[in-house]
């Protein structure tokens, strides 16, 4: 039993000589340092153990978290942890009482510090709503919190929109164009980064043909998004590609299942039609939109559009159709009706609407020979 116990205590012995002996003066310098929290003689002496054991990747883990993160220089805590990395990312280190590999290592430290300052940059938010006097100061706070979040994780496709949106807020369009276009130069094949990318270039003022590649290619991630599906089509429709709109219009709708948002595409479909000369197809759009949201004034008189469309052309022998002018006075007292039926609930409008009214009787009474 003696034998045992001197064999058992020789080989902790021999394993304590082993650790010791794998680790150079300079790096047992620095950690010493890091134990009695002296962090300004192990930020001297950890570059030294770096130098002198140049394939440890537990060293540049340990300077990064010990160092850098703590004074938050997180650029280069980065390069430190992409130069452990590039030793070796399986291997089994040491790091705050944890042994664990050097990949883990570093994506946990890397979620738990992108975490720390993207929340911090949410609190700024926060702050905005609650004193907006004070919005420039939180929004200049934030930028910092989000920018520190983007250098921490750059392939996290959520921080580069954040911040891109906050720059947008700030007024600084040319900023929030670099900073969407980094997110997706990052996250190329992320949806939440083409969607936004499409979005803040759009508001920032370029063109729909500069924002399409970005519109196709969010679809093209997430083809049953119907946002992202909206926003394509009225890019096409803005570039005049009103065939491609109808397309992806549709496909929107198939794909929707909140009512209010399938009666909105219903609606800019019917629309769309109108503007083609389409006006059946504009009628069957506008009543599905009015069905599904008995609220949508604009629907309404969308369908009362559409009648006064189909009779303009029976008066007129246009778009193909002959002229009749008892069809063409059939329509116009169809669309008449409507107009009346929305103006008795939308009373606020009811002054517009009784333009509209009066020209499509001024119409009718042309049909009808008077």
């Amino acid at each position: 039993m003696l034998n045992k116990k001197i064999l058992f205590f020789s080989s902790i012995l021999t394993i304590a000589i082993v650790f010791v002996a794998c680790s150079s003066q300079e790096y047992t310098t620095a950690k010493l340092a890091i134990q009695q929290s002296e962090f300004t003689k192990a930020a001297e002496w950890l570059p030294k153990a770096m130098a002198v054991e140049p394939d440890n990747p537990e060293i540049p883990v340990v300077m990064a978290v010990e160092i850098h993160a703590e004074k938050g220089k997180w650029q280069d805590m980065v390069t430190l942890f992409n130069k452990a990395m590039d030793i070796n990312p399986d291997k089994v280190i040491e790091v705050r009482g944890s042994f664990i590999p050097v990949k883990e290592a570093v994506g946990n430290y890397i979620d738990f510090y992108w975490a720390k300052e993207f929340n911090f940059g949410v609190e700024q938010f926060k702050k905005i709503q609650e004193d907006p006097e004070n919005k420039p100061e939180y929004l200049e706070t934030a930028i910092l919190h989000f920018s520190n979040a983007a250098i921490i994780n750059p392939s996290d496709a959520n921080t580069h929109a954040t911040l891109a949106k906050c720059y947008f807020d700030k007024g600084d369009k040319e900023a929030a164009k670099n900073a969407v276009l980094t997110g997706v130069e990052k996250n190329p094949d992320s949806f939440e980064t083409n969607f936004s990318a499409g979005q803040i270039l759009g508001r920032a003022g370029m063109s729909s043909e500069d924002i399409l590649p970005y519109y196709e290619k969010a679809t093209a991630i997430e083809p049953s998004n119907s946002k992202a599906l909206r926003e394509l089509a009225g890019t096409y429709y803005d570039l005049d590609q009103k065939e491609k709109s109808i397309e992806v219009f549709e496909n929107a709708i198939a794909n929707e299942e909140d009512k209010i948002v399938k009666a909105d595409l219903y609606f800019n479909l019917g629309v769309i039609h109108n503007q083609m000369g389409n006006y059946e197809a504009a009628e069957t759009s506008f009543d599905d939109a009015y069905y599904l949201n008995e609220d949508d004034f604009e629907a309404a008189l969308g369908m009362a559009r559409s009648y006064e469309g189909l009779g303009d052309n029976y008066l007129n022998g246009s778009e193909g159709f002959d002229k009749d002018l008892n069809k063409a006075a059939r329509w116009y007292r169809k669309a008449e009706k409507k107009i009346k039926s929305v103006m008795i609930v939308d009373i606020d409008n009811k002054e517009t609407y009784q333009k509209n009214l009066e020209l499509v009787r001024y119409k009718r009474d042309v049909a009808e020979g008077y």
